[in-house]
């Protein structure tokens, strides 16, 4: 299972960059799905889901500090 979360900008101004979350079975390392997270069950092999393995990936970005260039 894939999960993929758009850049957002909150109220008090702080970012969160975009971020993409894999979801995993901990034993056989297949990729669930959200049937498979409800039942806390791998389908391919039939381990425990309560704890899964997660693979996450942040989008960096760059963000200007101002308008002045450094050095000018």
């Amino acid at each position: 299972m894939i999960i993929e979360n758009e850049a957002t900008k909150l109220e008090d101004g702080t970012n969160h960059p975009a971020h993409k979350i894999e979801i995993y079975c901990p034993n056989c390392g297949r990729d669930v799905d959200e049937t498979e997270l409800a039942a806390l069950k791998c389908n391919d092999c039939g381990a425990d889901l309560s704890t899964p393995k997660q693979s996450v990936g942040i989008v960096v970005t760059t963000k200007a500090i101002g308008t002045k260039i450094w050095g000018q």
